[in-house]
């Protein structure tokens, strides 16, 4: 999970989102229903970015969480 957050940390250095694609979901998160997205959501929200969208079997786009949301 560390090298996934490093990899979407990185790109959103430069970039507005990062999209993660089900193989590599699937590695870090076993497809289980809607526990899954809240896992997602909860990792987005750990390092102040956002799921912006979340389709499950196919992609979650994260984005940096706007700074008047963030903790």
């Amino acid at each position: 999970m560390q090298k996934l957050a490093s990899a979407i940390a990185k790109e959103l250095e430069s970039a507005d989102h990062y999209a993660v694609y089900q193989p590599e979901l699937d590695r870090v998160w076993p497809r289980n229903g809607k526990r899954r997205q809240a896992l997602i959501e909860k990792f987005a929200k750990e390092h102040s970015w956002r799921v912006r969208h979340y389709k499950d079997g196919f992609v979650v786009i994260f984005d940096k969480e706007p700074p008047s949301k963030r903790n």
